[in-house]
């Protein structure tokens, strides 16, 4: 409602607040399944703690181990997937300090969109009771023993223009 034309409308700011906090939660999970991607590729740390506290996979068997080393490099499992030589290094420095970046930056932005969503959810709750307290307000009869006219039982009943004298 609002006086002077400014008009807010408390269920729209109250369902773009719920979207808000939907789209944060969203792009939080996308967050973790990108680090979780890239991390089975060997390239940054999950997104997610692994299941089970943290505890490594029990260790494969001699027929395993044998068969995983024929059909993958298992002399270069304990390293990035760009390798280990100068241009790897290189490129691994440059990529982790921009992976880390990122991942700072995302998980700020997806708290952020949250936030927002709450902030409007407030809002739309805030302004909706200061519109029902200024309606009951309103709806108040309040005598007022000094007015004159309709109320006091005196009508007009002459008007004149302003003239100056």
């Amino acid at each position: 409602m609002g006086a002077g034309g400014f008009q807010t409308e408390v269920e729209s700011l109250k369902a773009e607040g719920t979207n808000f906090v939907k789209l944060g939660e969203d792009f939080q999970d996308s967050v973790k399944r990108l680090m979780d991607g890239l991390s089975a590729l060997g390239a940054g740390p999950p997104g997610t703690p692994p299941a089970g506290g943290g505890q490594k996979e029990p260790e494969k068997s001699f027929g395993e181990q044998f068969m995983s080393g024929l059909t993958t490099f298992a002399s270069k499992a304990d390293m990035p997937p760009w390798g280990d030589d100068e241009i790897g290094e290189k490129f691994g420095v440059v990529y982790e300090g921009v992976r880390d970046g990122m991942y700072e930056s995302m998980g700020h932005l997806s708290s952020k969109l949250q936030e927002i969503g709450k902030a409007l959810n407030s809002m739309s709750r805030n302004y909706a009771e200061g519109e029902d307290f200024s309606e009951s307000l309103i709806k108040q009869h309040v005598p007022n023993p000094q007015g004159s006219g309709a109320s006091s039982g005196k009508l007009i009943s002459h008007l004149e223009s302003p003239r100056t004298h």
